[in-house]
């Protein structure tokens, strides 16, 4: 189901007769499988436009989530995921979001660093965006969201990352205007100015799990 993009967050539409082909059975099999999965809490269902949608619960998040770390752990390595993209320019709205104290404090508490306030934007080669849905179905590290009396702000998911050897972290926001093959870095530096980036140049970035 990570394959489909399924994830703890927002529901996914699913084709059964693709999914059954994938896993070598039959369609009726493939529902009965997912009904077993929801009876048992471990996917919750919906309908987007009169078809199936399902996202993992909390209780399959935190298996999903054991069963890296146990893998992690007998392989004694930290498992990674690689993306591939070209520098993008944003909005400007990086700066404002990575200033906000709701935000910062929980930064420096759960990912280690005080963000420079800004992001970077990757446009990922058509190749990765599969594997930045992988992300959207994993659990990470979660920054939770908040209102300040006036405003809401969203949550966002992050994980660790590292850019061409600088310590970050990949932000999975969910109130977004870009597309699925973009994603926004931060970090304790300024990458555009430390790497001596421009918009177009190819970067790689390493996603820790």
């Amino acid at each position: 189901m990570v394959k489909y993009g399924i994830n703890d967050r927002d529901y996914v539409a699913i084709n059964l007769t693709r999914l059954a082909n994938d896993v070598g059975t039959t369609p009726q099999n493939v529902f009965k499988i997912i009904n077993r999965l929801a009876e048992d809490d471990l996917i919750i269902k919906s309908t987007i436009n009169g078809q199936l949608a399902i996202k993992f619960s909390q209780r399959a998040s935190e298996a999903l989530r054991f069963v890296i770390d146990t893998i992690r752990h007998y392989l004694d390595e930290r498992l990674v995921i690689r993306l591939v993209g070209n520098v993008v320019s944003g909005l400007g709205e990086g700066s404002f979001y990575m200033s906000l104290d709701g935000y910062v404090k929980q930064f420096i508490e759960k990912l280690g660093f005080k963000p420079y306030p800004g992001t970077l934007n990757i446009r990922l080669k058509p190749e990765y965006i599969k594997y930045r849905l992988y992300l959207d179905a994993l659990p990470g590290i979660y920054i939770e969201g908040f209102s300040n009396g006036v405003r809401t702000y969203g949550s966002v998911k992050c994980f660790k990352a590292s850019i061409h050897g600088l310590p970050g972290a990949i932000l999975l926001i969910e109130r977004t205007h870009h597309g699925l093959d973009t994603i926004e870095i931060i970090s304790p530096y300024r990458l555009r100015y430390e790497l001596g980036l421009k918009d177009g140049d190819e970067v790689e970035v390493l996603v820790n799990l």
